[in-house]
């Protein structure tokens, strides 16, 4: 069994917000793994897939950003799972983006979200890292709070889909496989 879990804050307002792109690989993965949908648990919202034999739960905390780590302890302690099984995936302001950067454990690199589960779990949890790059004229918050603008797009809908094959490739071979074959920038030719 294994938990996958994408942060980000819930409500319209921050839909399409870097900060939420943990949100949005969730979703592609919970629909490319045709995963059923089992509404509210665990302080968000869960869809539960099988793949390969294993049934993998699909966590959207909806805590809000900050407070992540209650949704995922709270997961994690009914699904009584061995953190090694867990995979968190989140913005990371200090990549650039379309580069994904899997990990087994580490500090959280200043983003709230993963502060917030290792203040709950400790520093070994798996994660995957999406870039979202900076901005030097916003603030972080504010920067992660903004939209992509449309020169973006295309390199983010190439990560995003790197992103769900990387959480596969994940599942299927484990971290180190992934770390191997998607750590990094998203290839120039991926579409």
């Amino acid at each position: 069994m294994k938990l996958i879990v994408g942060l980000g804050n819930p409500g319209r307002r921050y839909e399409r917000t870097r900060h939420n792109i943990g949100f949005e690989t969730a979703t592609r993965l919970a629909y490319g793994l045709k995963a059923a949908d089992l509404g509210r648990r665990w302080h968000g919202v869960v869809a539960e897939a099988d793949f390969a034999g294993e049934k993998v739960f699909i966590l959207k905390p909806q805590t809000y950003m900050n407070n992540s780590g209650k949704a995922v302890a709270a997961a994690l302690r009914e699904l009584n799972l061995p953190l090694e099984n867990t995979l968190i995936i989140y913005d990371d302001l200090a990549l650039p983006l379309g580069t994904l950067r899997f990990r087994p454990g580490g500090s959280d690199g200043g983003q709230k979200g993963m502060r917030s589960i290792i203040e709950q779990l400790g520093e070994n949890v798996p994660r995957l890292r999406l870039g979202i790059g900076a901005d030097s004229a916003l603030t972080p918050q504010e920067f992660v709070l903004s939209p992509f603008d449309s020169a973006e797009l295309h390199l983010l809908e190439a990560m995003l889909n790197r992103a769900v094959m990387a959480v596969k490739c994940w599942l299927d071979e484990g971290i180190t496989a992934a770390m191997n074959k998607f750590n990094g920038p998203v290839p120039p030719d991926s579409d």
